[in-house]
């Protein structure tokens, strides 16, 4: 097993050294920051000035931010907390004035003292817009409506009365909080003014000592840079082959070069990991479904002995729920193979209508037991694309409109030939999509409005069937949209480029 520390910087010195051995350099900084010195010694004293200056107006700015934004956030939770409190204290003050519970009084007491810490916390804040008398009232008046409805449990109501009043004085303190944000907003934009103004004074004056700077770091530093920047794009994409290797003129960006090789290797080696696992994962899996699959349809047929009504609904749901179950998880494989693996596209040329025809069959129980009618094109035609990957456009389409149909509707599945491209089209007559939802909706994992309430009892789905949608889309450089379908209800549209317009 690779040891994280050792062989990185095993492969570091080595690269290192066979670089500086390879171009015979005289004199080669060590690190990124001697090139710098080197350089910067050159800059004259306004340029130091300048720094010196800027440095400060950074961390004005720093400080400023940070107030501002630790500061106002506590001050706007904590408010928030109070109120909640307050509405807390108030039910239970209700409710004992009911059921005279001593339970409802320790409740209130723990909610008192709740509301007294959070005072406390506020006043560790030390606004200046937020003066303490007030944090000391309200904490007096928390402590003396504990003991009232200890002693005095029959004068509930003027305890409601006085959390009412709390209330109000609580809003004061978000109001306060407000002014507090407001008045270092401006203090920040007043500062982040001035410290423009002068940064703006050093630029215009140190114009010629930058492009001497420019000049010679865009040939020095620019193409090691390069290097690494594609090596990590080349690592983002999931290209694990390539060696990456950095010419850098000091030996800190060669030893950089070297960490993100060993870096390439060991994603590497955790690739094949993950895959190794989803196919393990798959056989774990699908294998006790199948035999969950069978046994149901065994029960279901009759097989193993007549059933009554209810114990036939029961074999049916537990049919219906393993298909849609084996599909879950047939998506979830899909995609983690798709993130994981990217793999090239098979292009191929057949027939649409046969995929179309094939996919209603496989999702035949679910269509027949809905009682849907699905309407596919009475002609065939001919696409070219990666087969395995449209099946799964299509098949997840199906699914979802056959899952949000209503009992009895029709779902049409349509294409139409365009000049450079195919369109796919899958319609159902079931509650649409929310426009506020249609670009969310492809997101992996997200669940819609009317996916929780679609079918009452119905397995829930992961919510990735859309999103593997629309990486196979993307592979084949297309796109994929949602609008409303003519006759009510959702028409996702596919439009597949063909391969000479990719």
């Amino acid at each position: 097993m690779l040891c994280p520390m050792s062989r990185p910087a095993a492969a570091t010195i080595e690269h290192a050294h066979s670089s500086r051995a390879r171009r015979g350099l005289i004199f080669r900084p060590r690190s990124i920051t001697g090139l710098l010195l080197t350089s910067f010694g050159l800059v004259a004293l306004p340029l130091i000035v300048a720094i010196l200056f800027g440095v400060v107006y950074v961390d004005r700015l720093t400080d400023q931010s940070e107030r501002l934004v630790l500061q106002g956030v506590e001050v706007t939770r904590y408010s928030k907390r109070l109120s909640t409190l307050l509405v807390g204290m108030e039910r239970s003050a209700r409710q004992y004035g009911v059921l005279q519970s001593a339970e409802l009084i320790e409740r209130f007491e723990r909610q008192s003292r709740d509301f007294d810490e959070i005072l406390n916390a506020l006043g560790a804040l030390q606004l200046d817009t937020l003066p303490d008398w007030n944090l000391d009232t309200l904490r007096r008046r928390t402590r003396d409506l504990a003991d009232r409805l200890r002693a005095r449990p029959t004068e509930v109501q003027s305890l409601i009365d006085e959390i009412g009043a709390m209330q109000r004085e609580t809003d004061l303190i978000t109001q306060q909080g407000n002014l507090f944000i407001d008045r270092e907003l401006v203090r920040l934009q007043d500062t982040a003014a001035d410290a423009r103004f002068f940064l703006l004074l050093c630029v215009f004056a140190l114009i010629p000592g930058a492009i001497a700077l420019t000049a010679l770091f865009v040939g020095v530093i620019a193409r090691p840079l390069r290097q690494i920047s594609s090596a990590v794009t080349r690592l983002g994409d999931g290209d694990f082959s390539q060696q990456i290797k950095v010419f850098a003129p000091t030996a800190e960006l060669d030893a950089l070069g070297a960490r993100l090789d060993w870096m390439r290797r060991r994603l590497a080696t955790l690739e094949n990991e993950k895959q190794q696992f989803i196919r393990h994962m798959s056989h774990e899996l699908k294998t006790p479904l199948a035999s969950i699959r069978e046994g149901a349809e065994l029960l279901r047929d009759g097989t193993v002995g007549k059933l009554n009504a209810s114990q036939a609904d029961v074999a049916e749901i537990l049919q219906q729920n393993s298909l849609e179950l084996a599909k879950l998880i047939d998506n979830l494989l899909d995609f983690a193979a798709w993130q994981q693996q990217h793999a090239k596209l098979e292009y191929e040329r057949f027939d649409l209508k046969a995929l179309f025809e094939a996919i209603v069959a496989r999702q035949r129980l679910t269509i027949e037991g809905k009682e849907l009618d699905v309407v596919t094109p009475g002609e065939t035609m001919d696409i070219t694309a990666d087969r395995d990957r449209m099946q799964l456009i299509v098949d997840n389409l199906l699914a979802n409109a056959v899952k949000f149909a209503p009992t009895g509707s029709t779902v049409t599945l349509a294409a139409e030939r365009m000049v450079s491209a195919t369109t796919i089209m899958v319609s159902d007559q079931g509650p649409g999509v929310p426009e506020q939802e249609r670009t969310a909706i492809f997101d992996a994992f997200y669940q819609g409005a009317h996916s929780q309430t679609h079918a009452k009892g119905a397995l829930r789905g992961t919510g990735i069937g859309l999103s593997v949608v629309r990486e196979c889309v993307h592979a084949h450089g297309g796109r994929i949209d949602v609008a409303d379908a003519a006759g009510g209800g959702a028409q996702f549209r596919v439009e597949i480029p063909d391969r000479h317009a990719i």
